[in-house]
């Protein structure tokens, strides 16, 4: 259990392009209809379709290229700490180190399941961040979601935990008195 490494499942990254497709066609064929088919034409339902039109054309973009990226490590798991590559806050954050989690929970946002990593010192992780995402991570840590990796949440959870148990406890014994770490052996 020295190193774990998850990559990012293609199926569900291809659920993204889909989605993107799929909403880029049905905004589209709508903001026709509003534009060249209806008796009246109005600018507002219009221009939200259009904008509806562009952001399922981010989503089919952004899933198609993600299907492409040559590098598919999504989570890396070590000794010396998690690095995940599932959102710009795990990328800009880097290897966030086992020693500097003060906890580890879960919670859910969106209508995803998160594991939240809270920080001892969160100002050594967020200089690059804006100020909203600073807030997020003072108030919740860093969020690791199992909606783009091959497994399922309580398998990361688990994985998380076991990382979080056997390398931070280490760390913390490497820190106390030999003759302590000798009675806590025996």
């Amino acid at each position: 259990m020295n190193e774990t490494i998850i990559e990012f499942d293609n199926k569900k990254r291809l659920k993204l392009a889909l989605f993107g497709l799929l909403l880029t066609i049905a905004a589209l064929a709508f903001a026709y209809y509003i534009f060249f088919v209806a008796e009246k034409i109005r600018i507002f339902p219009g221009a939200l379709m259009l904008t509806l039109g562009g952001l399922g054309c981010y989503c089919l973009i952004g899933g198609v290229k993600s299907l492409f990226v040559k590098d598919r490590t999504g989570l890396i798991l070590n000794a010396n700490g998690i690095r995940y590559h599932g959102t710009p806050v795990g990328i800009k954050a880097g290897t966030v180190k086992w020693t500097a989690i003060q906890s580890v929970s879960t919670g859910m946002a969106h209508g995803v399941h998160f594991v939240f990593l809270k920080l001892h010192h969160p100002e050594n992780y967020m200089q690059q961040f804006s100020p909203q995402v600073q807030q997020h991570v003072l108030e919740n840590g860093i969020a690791v979601s199992a909606d783009q990796l091959s497994l399922d949440f309580n398998t990361l959870k688990k994985l998380i935990d076991e990382y979080y148990e056997r390398y931070n406890g280490i760390t913390k014994r490497k820190n106390l008195n030999p003759l302590i770490v000798q009675r806590l052996d025996e």
